[in-house]
């Protein structure tokens, strides 16, 4: 684990207080000597059934959150957080600390209500950039502000695999030939704009990539394609931040979420106007 000297990252005034959700006595010790070491408060629970009661009774600044836990793992915590949060209308930025080894981790956290990423072993400087960036009001009031629009009101988070869009929703909404000409229509206009997300990223212009995520994502949340929504969230936050290991990962999930999304909008189609 690479360490580096311990500079504080807060100012005057009051610690942020961060819950650390790890199982791992090991690994809560080492967190907890890191993030004090840039001046944090930690509160320590070992799943997540503990971290949703501590969310419960009270407000935190910042949660890091481990996603394979015994009783209740972070996944499900994060969807009771989210739940939690939506009745009192606060919310805490959620790092996921995971190895992010076992296929479909990085779309479930994302899924589940997940702000970011930190892999295991914990490199404090990583640690430190972000928790600084996740640490900032006008971060976390955007992100919040995003995921409302991302979600719908009463839209629910879920671990469940669902179908990547309500299409009955939709066919009670539009007539026939108009949905197929909008799913038409958005299937198109999706893959030239991640073509062109593709070329942006090799050529690093976080505006573009930003831009494009940004539309993408008002694409989907208007047909109600949620997953793909999150993801393109994300895309956006990771390339204004210009965290390329994380942007390249997720645009990654996304190529793989939307060829989902097309192959069920396809098999929903008339085959003789599915695209």
């Amino acid at each position: 684990m690479k360490q580096a000297a311990g500079d504080s990252i807060t100012q005057q005034g009051d610690a942020p207080h961060v819950l650390l959700v790890e199982d791992n006595f090991v690994n809560q010790k080492v967190a907890t000597v890191l993030l004090q070491r840039l001046g944090l408060k930690v509160k320590i629970t070992s799943n997540g059934r503990e971290a949703v009661e501590a969310v419960s009774n009270h407000k935190f600044d910042l949660i890091l959150m481990d996603c394979h836990m015994p009783v209740m793992d972070g996944f499900e915590a994060t969807v009771a957080i989210r739940e939690i949060e939506a009745r009192t209308n606060t919310y805490s930025p959620i790092i996921a600390v995971t190895a992010l080894a076992m296929s479909g981790d990085r779309e479930r956290c994302i899924a589940a209500g997940m702000d970011d990423y930190l892999s295991k072993p914990i490199d404090i400087d990583l640690l430190k950039a972000k928790v600084n960036h996740w640490l900032r009001t006008e971060v976390v009031c955007e992100t919040q502000k995003q995921r409302r629009k991302v979600l719908r009101p009463k839209a629910a988070l879920t671990l469940v695999k669902s179908e990547p869009l309500d299409m009955a929703e939709l066919e009670e909404f539009y007539e026939p030939e108009q949905l197929t000409d909008m799913m038409e229509m958005f299937l198109n206009d999706t893959q030239d704009m991640l073509s062109k997300v593709k070329n942006h990223m090799e050529e690093k212009n976080s505006k573009l990539v930003a831009a494009l995520a940004h539309e993408i994502k008002a694409s989907c949340a208007s047909i109600g394609a949620k997953n793909l929504a999150r993801l393109c969230l994300y895309l956006e936050q990771t390339a204004c931040r210009h965290d390329w290991i994380e942007a390249e990962e997720t645009a990654t999930s996304i190529e793989r979420e939307f060829s989902s999304l097309r192959d069920y909008i396809q098999s929903h189609l008339p085959q003789e106007s599915a695209t």
